[in-house]
C-alpha cells in the first residue's frame, strides 16, 4: 500500500512540474554570475635575513610539505652549459655531517621525500617528523659538502642522458625551436652538449650555490599540519645563521619577432615521421590583462581534444594522433606555439591546416558556444586546483614575487567571465601572428624539403641547435643495387653460405633501461626450421615469452596467455626459417627498395626500405635500414610502431659487433623509442650442437 501511494505521489509531482515548466534541452543553460572562489588562507612572516615565509595550515591529515624557492634570473652558462643543473643536484648530495647515503637513509626511514634543484629545496612527510625534515633542509642549505665523487657521477649521468636523447625527436625539436627563436647566447636558447658538460668544474657548482642561494631572494612555503607559531619558532631557529648577501640580477633585451616568416629544420634521415612546431615569441609577463583572453583563445584553438587543431588535423583529416597549442607567461619572454607529430608524407598538409586554423581564429570571431565551453572548462580546472592546499601557497608566492594585487587570484573567475569575443579576436591577432611565424620541422629532409620550400628558404640546423649546411640528399651510386648491398652485408657478417649452414643458436642478452630497478635478461633461441623462442625476464620472473613451433605460436607472461595470429605470426614464420633472420631477405627482394646513398650521423650509408603492403596494394608500413658504405654492416634501422599514445618512432643503432666462429653478431644495440632509450648487450652465444632442443619443450 505504501509503495502504491509513493508511486502515485511521484507521478503527481512530475505531472505538475511538467505543466509548469517547459525545458528546451536543445540549448545549453545560460551561465550564472562568476563565483568568488574560496581559496585557502595563508599567513606570512619575514626573518631578519630577508627570507619570506608563507604558512598554509591544513590539519586534515598529519602531513607537512616544506618548499624553499629562490627568485633567480635566467643565467647564460656559455661554454659550460649544464653547470647550473649539476649544481642543483649536487646541493643535495651530502653535507659536512651527513653523506648522501646517510641523507637518503634518514629520508627513507621517515617515508619522506627530499629533493634539490637549481632554484629550490623541497621536502615532505608525516608532520611528526617536522623537526627532522627542517633539520635536514637547513643542514643541506647551510652545510653542503659538494663531494667530488658525486660531482663526477652527476656529470657522467648527464653525458649519458645527452647521448641517449640525441636521437629523440622531441628533444631535438626543443633544441631547434629554442635556438632558432632566442639564439644560442640567450638563457632560453643555449643548448647543453657533451663538451659543455665536460668543461664544468666543481668550483663552478660551488660558486653558483654561494652566489644565488641567499635568503633575501628566497621564499619558504610550509603547508599542512603546522601552526604559524610553530613555523616561526622552528624556521627561525633553523635558518637564523643563513646570511643574506647582494645577488646580481641579469637583464636581457626582449627577443624581437623575425621580419617575416621563417622555416627552420633539422634533417633526420632515419625519421619516419616529422615533428612540426609553429610559433613565435610573445611578451606576456605575470599579471598581464591579456592572459585570460589568450587562455580562452588557446583553449578554443588547441587546448585539448575539443580544440580546433585536434578536431581538424586528427578527427577530420587523419594527419596525426594529436595537435595542440600552448603559450607561456614569463617576465622576460615566452612563446605561443602549436605542434604535432605527423607522417613524413603529410608534413606539408599539416602545416597548411595549422596556418588555416591560426588565420581563422585571428580573423573570425569565435562563437558564443565556443566561449561558454572554454570558460566552463577553465573555471572547472581552477576550481579543482583549489582542492589542493598547495595552490594557496603558490598564489601567495606569486603575489609577492611578481608584485600582483593581493586579490589577484580571487578575481580570476571574474576575469575569465568578463572575456568577450572581441577580446579573443584582439589577443589572437596580437599573439598568434602568422606573418612573423617560425615553422620548425624535425624530419627526413629528403622527403619533405621540396614541399617546405614553399614557405621560404629552409634554414638548416644540427641537433644541437647550431646552423649547418644543407644536407646531402640520397643519390644512386653507379653499379650499386639492392642485391649488391645485401650481398656486401652478408659478406661482412661472414659469408652467405656460412650463415645458411647455421642450424641453431642460443643468445643471452641484458637490457638496460633507465629508471628500471635492475637489468632485464633476454633469451633468444632458434633451431631451424620452425623453432623460435624469445623470453624476457627480471629476477627470474618471466615478463614476456614468445614460443613459435611448427607454424603455431603462443605468447605468455605478465599480460596473460594468447595465441599469435595474423601479421605477427607471418613475421615469426619468416624469422624461423634461418638462424640469422636477415638471411631471408635475399629470397624476397620484392619486399625491399634500394633508396640510394646518403649521410647519416656523419657516416656514408646505403638506405634500404622494407615495405609491407595491405590488401589492395597500399603501403601498410615501412622500415628503413642503413648500411655502412665502408664496412657493409648494418648501422641503423628506423620504423614507426603503434602505441597507446599513437605512433612512436623507433630507432635502433648497432654500437658494436662481436665475431664468434667467424660470424659477426650484434654485440651492443641502442634503441630509442619516443622519449625512452634502452641498451641491449649480448652476453653469450651458443651455436649448432651447443644448443639443446629441451628449451623448446
Amino acid at each position: 500500500m505504501k509503495k502504491c501511494i509513493y508511486s502515485f505521489a511521484l507521478l503527481l509531482v512530475t505531472f505538475i512540474l511538467q505543466g509548469q515548466v517547459t525545458i528546451d534541452r536543445s540549448k545549453a543553460p545560460s551561465p550564472g554570475p562568476a563565483r568568488t572562489p574560496t581559496i585557502a588562507s595563508y599567513e606570512s612572516f619575514e626573518l631578519k635575513n630577508g627570507l619570506k615565509v608563507f604558512v598554509v595550515e591544513d590539519h586534515k591529515l598529519p602531513r607537512i610539505s616544506i618548499s624553499l624557492i629562490l627568485d633567480i634570473d635566467p643565467i647564460v652558462e656559455g661554454d659550460k652549459a649544464g653547470y647550473v643543473e649539476i649544481a642543483g643536484s649536487l646541493i643535495g648530495a651530502g653535507t659536512k655531517s651527513r653523506t648522501k647515503a646517510q641523507l637518503d637513509e634518514e629520508v627513507d626511514f621517515m617515508g619522506a621525500n627530499f629533493s634539490t634543484s637549481t632554484s629550490s629545496i623541497r621536502t615532505s612527510g608525516l608532520s611528526k617528523y617536522t623537526d627532522n625534515l627542517i633539520n635536514i633542509l637547513s643542514d643541506v642549505l647551510l652545510n653542503p659538502s659538494f663531494p667530488e665523487d658525486e660531482f663526477t657521477k652527476l656529470k657522467s649521468q648527464m653525458t649519458s642522458a645527452l647521448k641517449s636523447n640525441s636521437d629523440n625527436v622531441d628533444g631535438i625539436s626543443s633544441s631547434l625551436t629554442r635556438s632558432a627563436i632566442y639564439g644560442l647566447q640567450h638563457p632560453f636558447g643555449e643548448i647543453m652538449t657533451d663538451g659543455s658538460v665536460d668543461a664544468v668544474t666543481l668550483e663552478d657548482c660551488k660558486s653558483y650555490f654561494e652566489t644565488y642561494f641567499r635568503p633575501n631572494i628566497a621564499y619558504m612555503v610550509l603547508i599542512g599540519d603546522i601552526t604559524l607559531k610553530d613555523a616561526k619558532k622552528k624556521v627561525g631557529k633553523a635558518l637564523k645563521k643563513w646570511k643574506s648577501n647582494e645577488v646580481s640580477s641579469h637583464k636581457y633585451a626582449k627577443t624581437e619577432l623575425p621580419q617575416g616568416s621563417r622555416i627552420v629544420m633539422v634533417d633526420k634521415p632515419s625519421a619516419v615521421q616529422s615533428v612540426v612546431w609553429l610559433g613565435n615569441v610573445i611578451d606576456l609577463p605575470q599579471g598581464h590583462p591579456d592572459i585570460e583572453p589568450l587562455r580562452i583563445a588557446n583553449k578554443i584553438l588547441g587546448g585539448g581534444m575539443s580544440g580546433r587543431l585536434f578536431l581538424n588535423l586528427r578527427e577530420e583529416k587523419g594527419l596525426t594522433y594529436g595537435a595542440y597549442s600552448n603559450f607561456g607567461v614569463d617576465q622576460l619572454n615566452s612563446t605561443f606555439s602549436a605542434s604535432a607529430k605527423v607522417r613524413n608524407e603529410v608534413t606539408d598538409s599539416a602545416i597548411v591546416e595549422f596556418l588555416h586554423e591560426l588565420n581563422t581564429i585571428r580573423t573570425v570571431k569565435v562563437s558564443k558556444k565556443d566561449i561558454v565551453a572554454a570558460k566552463s572548462s577553465l573555471s572547472g580546472s581552477f576550481g579543482r586546483s583549489l582542492e589542493n592546499s598547495s595552490s594557496a601557497a603558490s598564489f601567495a608566492v606569486n603575489i609577492a614575487r611578481y608584485d600582483l594585487d593581493a586579490d589577484y587570484y580571487n578575481k580570476y573567475l571574474s576575469r575569465i567571465e568578463a572575456v568577450t569575443a572581441e577580446d579573443i579576436l584582439r589577443v589572437s591577432k596580437q599573439y598568434m601572428t602568422t606573418e612573423n611565424i617560425t615553422i620548425a620541422v624535425v624530419g627526413k629532409a629528403q622527403e619533405i624539403a621540396g614541399d617546405l620550400n614553399a614557405y621560404g628558404k629552409i634554414e638548416y640546423y644540427d641537433k644541437y641547435g647550431r646552423p649547418t649546411d644543407e644536407p646531402e640528399f640520397l643519390f644512386t651510386p653507379e653499379g650499386v643495387t639492392l642485391e649488391s648491398v645485401l650481398n656486401n652485408f652478408y659478406d661482412a657478417l661472414g659469408g652467405l653460405n656460412k650463415l645458411k649452414q647455421l642450424k641453431a643458436i642460443n643468445q643471452e642478452s641484458s637490457i638496460e633501461i633507465p629508471g628500471a630497478p635492475e637489468k632485464l635478461s633476454l633469451l633468444r633461441a632458434k633451431i631451424i626450421p620452425d623453432n623460435l623462442l624469445e623470453e624476457t625476464t627480471m629476477s627470474s620472473m618471466t615478463l614476456s615469452k614468445t614460443l613459435y613451433k611448427n607454424g603455431k605460436a603462443q605468447k605468455s607472461g605478465m599480460r596473460g596467455n594468447s595465441t599469435i595470429e595474423g601479421a605477427e605470426l607471418e613475421e615469426l614464420t619468416k624469422q624461423a626459417k634461418h638462424v640469422v633472420g636477415k638471411v631471408g631477405w635475399i629470397d624476397r627482394l620484392e619486399d625491399f627498395r634500394f633508396d640510394g646513398q646518403t649521410l647519416l650521423d656523419g657516416k656514408a650509408v646505403y638506405q634500404i626500405s622494407e615495405i609491407s603492403t595491405a590488401i589492395g596494394g597500399d603501403v601498410k608500413s615501412e622500415k628503413t635500414y642503413y648500411f655502412d658504405v665502408k664496412t657493409g654492416l648494418l648501422f641503423k634501422s628506423a620504423e614507426n610502431q603503434e602505441s597507446p599514445e599513437g605512433d612512436v618512432s623507433v630507432t635502433s643503432t648497432v654500437l658494436e659487433w662481436e665475431e664468434i666462429d667467424g660470424i659477426k653478431f650484434e654485440k651492443i644495440i641502442e634503441t630509442n623509442a619516443g622519449p625512452q632509450t634502452f641498451k641491449i648487450t649480448l652476453e653469450s652465444t651458443k651455436l649448432n650442437d651447443d644448443v639443446k632442443k629441451s628449451i623448446f619443450k
